[in-house]
């Protein structure tokens, strides 16, 4: 079968983190593609910046960035810690026919120079679609 000049040169569909309706209005990075930063809008630990991303646009994609952790008797540690980040699930959100990672899975230290903890949902979050989770 022959391929037209057209269909060569077509970009593959971009894979974006969750929806824009995540966390919104005062959210960042989500619904777009390969971020540099995300943040629910709430408290330090919301915030990850620094992101560089290993791999995207596959089954899953995998990057790392820094992000607050909370101290055991409140507040927030002075120096960030290094989290990793997992985004997976590639899908549509409902109503959508964009190209989408519907969960984000990431693990990070309890504490600066500590272990790095388990996987876990970002905000406790199943689906990046929209802010319930």
């Amino acid at each position: 079968m022959a391929t037209t000049s057209a269909s060569r040169l077509a970009p593959a569909p971009s894979v974006t983190l969750g929806s824009k309706k995540f966390y919104a209005p005062n959210s960042k990075g989500f619904g777009t593609v390969k971020p540099t930063e995300i943040f629910n809008g709430g408290d330090p630990s919301g915030l990850v910046t620094k992101i560089v991303w290993t791999s995207w646009g596959g089954a899953q994609a995998s990057g790392h960035g820094l992000n607050a952790v909370n101290r055991p008797n409140g507040g927030y540690y002075a120096t960030l810690v290094p989290i990793e980040l997992k985004p997976q699930d590639r899908g549509t959100c409902p109503g959508s026919p964009q190209l989408v990672y519907r969960q984000l899975l990431v693990r990070e230290p309890s504490r600066p120079g500590g272990p790095v903890g388990k996987w876990f949902l970002w905000s406790n979050a199943h689906s990046l679609c929209s802010s319930a989770p």
